[in-house]
């Protein structure tokens, strides 16, 4: 009798015995079955439908947290804005205790009070990080000065500050309003 060749799985014969290649066929990789066209279209679409569910999902909560990001930075303008004028109310109490007292008081001690108050201002906007610009003499700088007119004296030097500016951590907080020369030397 002639001796039977068995074949592998993939149809190429490997001489062994039914049992022995039942072990060969257990440890052998799976093969991938390959769906009809129709089932992949399925597939796909369902799959397209799950991202664009996921999309619209983290776009929502995108919205939502850029509101939720505004309403904090709302709350901390407010807080802040609330802060500085608590500060300032104390300046304001002695402005009122200066007023009152304005008719009774020589215009010395008056003068004297006000330079006090003034000081006191001063400081406080000081702490809060707010500076006053240097301008007078300095070269005319469209970021920080805003030129009213121009004047005699040295070409682009600013020769009059007609409203000071201030600066707030370094970046311009109000512009200085000011007087530019136009290169005609005062005699």
């Amino acid at each position: 009798m002639k001796e039977e060749k068995h074949k592998a799985p993939d149809g190429e014969k490997t001489g062994l015995p039914p049992h022995e290649e039942a072990k060969l066929v257990a440890h052998e990789e799976p093969k991938e079955l390959k769906a009809p066209p129709e089932e992949k279209l399925l597939e796909s679409g369902t799959r397209a439908k799950e991202l664009e569910e996921r999309l619209m999902r983290l776009q929502a909560e995108f919205e939502n947290y850029k509101k939720r990001m505004a309403k904090e930075n709302d709350f901390v303008r407010e807080n802040a804005s609330a802060d500085v004028l608590l500060k300032l109310l104390p300046v304001v109490d002695e402005f009122e205790l200066a007023m009152a007292h304005m008719d009774h008081a020589p215009h010395k001690e008056f003068k004297r009070g006000m330079e006090l108050i003034f000081a006191k201002l001063i400081d406080l906007v000081k702490k809060e990080g707010i500076e006053e610009m240097k301008t007078l003499g300095q070269n005319f700088d469209p970021y920080k000065h805003d030129a009213l007119r121009q004047g005699d004296g040295e070409e682009g030097k600013i020769i009059e500050v007609v409203q000071k500016g201030y600066l707030y951590r370094g970046k311009v907080l109000r512009h200085a309003k000011v007087v530019v020369g136009k290169g005609n030397e005062v005699k």
